[in-house]
């Protein structure tokens, strides 16, 4: 059994979608994305409204291929300033990205992605432009390089057609309600179109056109090779390469990966015949905290390497100096204004950049919620039984399911069961939900340092890995008992999806109570939606509050066709 289990895990992992042999058939996926955000000139501390629209092409024409869409806020230099990622379900993407503080005044890009589409190299991404005010600071961004404005990218048209947009009234009074009606008039090969609809005031938003159209010539010239897989499912994938000694690939070796916190969970995966390896974590949100632990091979410890969340690779983008027209000046200036409002008046959020505080030193958590072995396990509290000087006692005396024995003249841990197959495979064994291969240390553990001890004495599958039973430890004080962390072992951050502000996306949606008593109007996107769907001859009717200040504002709808053809329609109101 142990032979034919051994001889499929092999085969299994030996048809790696890393395989050079799978890339003729991967290059026949091609992942593009739309984007829309709500406004092209933002003030710092603001967020960015938008929605990304995802098409996919060589696969199934129903399926849709990656689950999670990549998108930062670069800088002229090339450096993201933000970065977040987000689920895309049905092919589209829809949240927000708040601006920093630190951001300086310049011309900026919304730059996204997909994992996929990191194989054909940054020239196959999404770029739109955008301007940032930094009202607190008098610096302007700069540029890597000289000016190539004469280079300038063409932009993604907007065709005016399928969509007809109108409201009842030209001007209305400040803080009353208008009511925009969007009509479908999609051509006759559509039946309905999902939209986004922003207003705003007029000049905030470019009417013609949305991203670069990044010419052929500018994409990678490589060969086309699978260094990324696309996420897949509810989560975000981490993947990397792990080598030997001498720097190769390290090929079928078993990876240990905690992720700790209040949700703690534990992955395992098989590195391929590259080294190269990939698991995806739960769904989740914001930073979460990864603790890899790599085996041992031939007494010398393995070196894991994970891959960067995001592309760092640069692309040469058309730039000219950052300037504002006198009806720019005057938009940034309301912009700033309103921001710096809002945050007074709504949000409290500090609107100047603080210091960072130093980060707290690291340290292993314990986990307060179910882990992820479930709780139908043998488990011992400590407390409650007499004090034993140490865990060979307690083993022998507490838990007779748990063996030590010598091998090469060290002690060893393995776990008893009626299943005679479990002695075929290690069992796992983890301290604070971390994998601890040094089972002479844990032996070592000293019984008032732990608060309980569960075991499974059944193998036990997880991902493509069994192992003989598991055997968790806890201390009392999340500290691992004293116990050393495994040689090679360390921590490290990745990002799930981006957290959304609940305060921004009310603050567009919903004027009522933000308008009542004291409180200023300060949108600088008056209106905006992201999940609009328009039928064939039906019609939509959008209420919102006008605005308290007067002034010329626009209606901007967008929508993306199955060809990839963008189709708009537009209107105009004033408040006096």
């Amino acid at each position: 059994m142990a032979i034919l289990l051994g001889l499929a895990t092999v085969s299994l992992i030996a048809q790696s979608p890393y395989d050079p042999k799978f890339a003729p058939e991967a290059e026949k996926i091609q992942e593009q994305v739309q984007l829309f955000s709500d406004r092209n000139l933002y003030a710092v501390n603001e967020d960015i409204h938008f929605v990304a629209e995802h098409r996919v092409e060589g696969v199934v024409q129903s399926s849709f291929w990656s689950s999670v869409l990549y998108l930062e806020l670069v800088a002229p230099t090339g450096n993201p300033v933000a970065q977040g990622k987000y689920l895309l379900f049905g092919g589209r993407a829809q949240g927000t990205l708040q601006i920093p503080a630190s951001a300086l005044t310049g011309d900026y890009y919304l730059k996204c992605y997909s994992r996929l589409m990191r194989n054909r190299g940054p020239a196959s991404f999404s770029y739109l432009p955008v301007k940032i005010i930094n009202p607190f600071r008098s610096e302007v961004a700069a540029h890597a390089g000289e000016d190539n404005s004469s280079g300038m990218l063409p932009r993604v048209p907007y065709r005016e057609g399928g969509m007809e947009c109108s409201t009842g009234s030209e001007v209305y009074n400040p803080g009353e309600e208008v009511n925009v009606l969007l009509t479908g008039t999609l051509p006759a090969y559509l039946e309905q179109l999902r939209c986004c609809l922003t207003v705003v005031p007029e000049g905030a938003i470019d009417l013609s056109g949305g991203q670069y159209i990044v010419p052929v010539g500018k994409v990678d010239e490589e060969a086309y090779q699978v260094s990324f897989l696309p996420d897949l499912g509810s989560g975000v994938s981490v993947s990397g390469t792990v080598v030997d000694a001498e720097q190769k690939p390290a090929i079928y070796a078993t990876l240990h990966f905690s992720l700790l916190g209040e949700s703690p969970d534990y992955f395992a995966t098989i590195s391929d015949e590259n080294g190269r390896f990939i698991f995806t974590t739960p769904s989740g949100k914001g930073q979460q905290e990864l603790f890899v632990t790599p085996p041992r091979v031939d007494g010398t410890t393995l070196e894991v390497r994970i891959d960067q969340e995001y592309d760092s690779r640069p692309l040469s983008l058309p730039w000219e100096k950052f300037q504002l027209s006198e009806s720019e000046k005057e938009l940034a200036r309301r912009t700033s204004l309103n921001m710096q409002l809002s945050k007074a008046f709504i949000s409290g959020i500090p609107l100047q950049e603080s210091a960072t505080p130093e980060p707290a030193a690291r340290e292993p958590s314990k986990g307060t919620n179910i882990p992820f072995y479930g709780t139908r396990v043998k488990r011992l509290l400590i407390d409650d039984y007499v004090r034993l000087p140490n865990l060979e006692e307690v083993f022998i005396n507490l838990v007779p399911d748990v063996q030590f024995y010598k091998k090469k003249g060290e002690n060893k841990i393995r776990i008893l069961s009626d299943n005679a197959s479990i002695s075929i495979y290690d069992p796992l064994i983890m301290v604070d939900h971390i994998s601890v291969f040094d089972h002479e240390a844990v032996l070592g553990l000293l019984p008032e340092k732990i608060e309980r001890i569960d075991l499974i004495n059944e193998i036990y599958l997880k991902g493509n890995v069994a192992f003989g039973g598991i055997l968790a430890i806890y201390s009392k004080k999340g500290d691992m008992a004293g116990i050393d962390l495994p040689d090679g072992s360390y921590f490290f951050d990745y990002q799930s999806f981006t957290p959304q502000s609940e305060v921004a996306e009310e603050f567009v949606r919903d004027m009522d109570e933000q308008t009542s008593g004291r409180v200023p109007d300060t949108r600088n996107t008056i209106y905006w939606r992201g999940d609009l769907q328009l039928k064939k001859g039906n019609s939509l009717e959008i209420p919102f509050r006008a605005p308290e200040t007067p002034g010329e504002y626009v209606i901007l709808v967008r929508g993306v066709d199955p060809m990839g053809e963008v189709l708009s329609a537009t209107a105009r109101f004033r408040v006096e």
